[in-house]
């Protein structure tokens, strides 16, 4: 669905402080340590996307918070126009209350945290970060007292995907989120090597999908990368399947302009189920890298359109 106005993406660094092994990023070198956009061409992108009239601000990595200038960066966004400015974060800087404050202070509105478990085990094992897990809760208890909304990140692997209904209800109907995104990891760098070894199926996870859907309020969780006829029980919740020409922009690390549409589209393909399908004419397809490894017996061409997906059409 497009969004009531452009969303602009600002890629700041590639540099992390976790090793998640699902990272659509590539492997962390030196010489991709060194890529990251310097201040003037961040300025320069924040300039050109509010004179289109982008209004919403995503700033992410890598690790947006391990940038030395960030705070001097989301000033200028906020004097350059833009309403509102989300940090996308593993959230272990944000540990640090005055860190917090001073972000909140520079503009920070909205923020979402990327947690991959509803324990401190777990997660911590997933992105390598000892501490990682209780340093994101205690700056979520930080926004939390300075009013930021915030959201949640999890991306769904073989490690996690059982406890996905348990960090829906203790991470967002019982603890400090206000809504949720679970993302299907694309078979893109890190995960392009990993997959194998992490990745889950669809049908893997369409049971744990379903169950954290009944511990939240219908709207606070989504689920990405995900297409219809994997999952149709949760139509509704699904982004990024549908065909869609918005406005939104990114400037990637290397200062490059990104179509993110085109990008999105590129990573889909169809197959011979695509063609029988009641929504052929408004799905983007399936994944290319999925469909190649586990092939397409898992996708059944849906005889009608899901009701859920007529209302939501019709809003």
């Amino acid at each position: 669905m497009r969004t009531a106005d452009p969303v602009f993406e600002l890629f700041l660094n590639y540099a992390c402080q976790a090793k998640c092994a699902f990272c659509y990023n590539p492997p962390i070198t030196d010489e991709l340590l060194r890529r990251e956009l310097s201040f003037e061409q961040a300025a320069a992108a924040l300039y050109r996307a509010a004179k289109a009239g982008a209004k919403r601000l995503n700033m992410h990595g890598g690790e947006v918070t391990l940038r030395d200038d960030l705070l001097k960066i989301v000033r200028l966004a906020r004097k350059t126009g833009f309403e509102q400015i989300t940090l996308v974060t593993n959230g272990v800087k944000l540990g640090d209350a005055k860190y917090a404050k001073a972000l909140v202070s520079a503009g920070v509105t909205h923020a979402r945290m990327s947690l991959h478990a509803p324990d401190a085990k777990t997660h911590d094992a997933i992105v390598m970060v000892p501490g990682a897990f209780d340093r994101a809760l205690r700056g979520a208890a930080h926004l939390r007292k300075l009013r930021v909304p915030l959201g949640l990140n999890f991306v769904l692997i073989r490690e996690n995907v059982a406890k996905l209904p348990e960090a829906a209800k203790r991470l967002v109907a019982e603890g400090p989120f206000d809504e949720m995104i679970v993302y299907f990891p694309h078979e893109r760098g890190m995960m392009s090597l990993n997959a194998a070894e992490i990745g889950v199926t669809y049908e893997q996870a369409r049971r744990p999908l379903i169950d954290a859907a009944k511990e939240v309020e219908l709207g606070r969780m989504l689920v990405a990368n995900v297409p219809p006829c994997a999952a149709p029980e949760l139509a509704d919740l699904l982004l990024d399947w549908e065909k869609d020409r918005g406005e939104s922009g990114m400037i990637g690390p290397e200062g490059k302009a990104v179509d993110l549409e085109a990008m999105k589209d590129a990573q889909k393909g169809t197959i011979a189920a695509c063609r029988a399908c009641a929504l052929k004419e408004r799905c983007r397809g399936v994944e290319s890298e999925y469909a190649s490894r586990h092939g397409d017996g898992e996708f059944r061409a849906l005889a009608a359109v899901p009701p859920a997906l007529k209302a939501a059409a019709g809003r």
